[in-house]
C-alpha cells in the first residue's frame, strides 16, 4: 500500500495529462459512519443496525457510499494537492464498486485525465479519473472528477 504523500499544492498550469497523485490511508470507523448518519439524516439500516445488517448480503454494516466519497475528497484536501487552487468541483461521477466496513483503511489515487483552458485566462477546467482502494487494494470507489482551478498563467 501506498504510504501518506504531500504534494505542493497545483494550479491548472501545474498539470500535465497522465499525470498520478496517490493520497492515504485513512481509517473508515465506526464513529465515522454515526457522525455521517447523523449529519447527513441517512439512518438505513444497513449503516445503523448492526443485526440487521448482519442478515443482508454483504453480511455486516457499512459505510455510506457518499461518506467513502467525502473521504475521497477530504484525502484530496489532506495531500495538499488542491490547497487554495480549486475554485469549485465542476462535476462527480462515482460508481460504489464494493461495501466499506468499519475498520477498512481507504487510499485515493487521482489522474489527470483532461485538461480545458475555458472558461477563463484564470481558471481552467481539469478531469481526474478517480480511484479508491481498501486496504487489500480492492476498488471501493471509482468514477471522475471535474474541478475549476485557479491558473498561473495569464493566457
Amino acid at each position: 500500500m501506498i504510504g501518506p504523500m504531500k504534494y505542493p499544492p497545483h494550479t491548472w498550469d501545474d498539470l500535465s495529462l497522465g499525470e498520478v497523485f496517490h493520497a492515504g490511508p485513512r481509517a473508515v470507523s465506526r464513529a465515522d459512519i454515526d457522525t455521517f448518519t447523523e449529519v447527513s439524516g441517512d439512518r438505513t439500516a444497513l449503516h445503523t443496525d448492526d443485526a440487521y445488517a448482519a442478515r443482508t448480503p454483504l453480511g455486516g454494516l457499512v459505510a455510506h457510499g457518499v461518506l467513502n466519497l467525502a473521504i475521497a475528497t477530504g484525502l484530496a484536501y489532506e495531500a495538499g494537492l488542491f490547497e487554495g487552487t480549486v475554485l469549485a468541483f465542476r462535476r462527480v461521477d462515482v460508481g460504489f464498486d464494493r461495501p466499506v466496513r468499519p475498520g477498512d483503511e481507504l487510499s485515493l489515487e487521482l489522474e489527470v485525465s483532461q485538461l480545458d483552458p475555458r472558461p477563463r485566462p484564470d481558471r481552467g477546467s481539469a478531469s481526474f479519473s478517480m480511484r479508491v482502494r481498501n486496504q487489500d487494494g480492492k476498488t471501493v470507489l471509482s468514477g471522475t472528477w471535474t474541478l475549476l482551478l485557479r491558473r498561473t498563467a495569464s493566457s
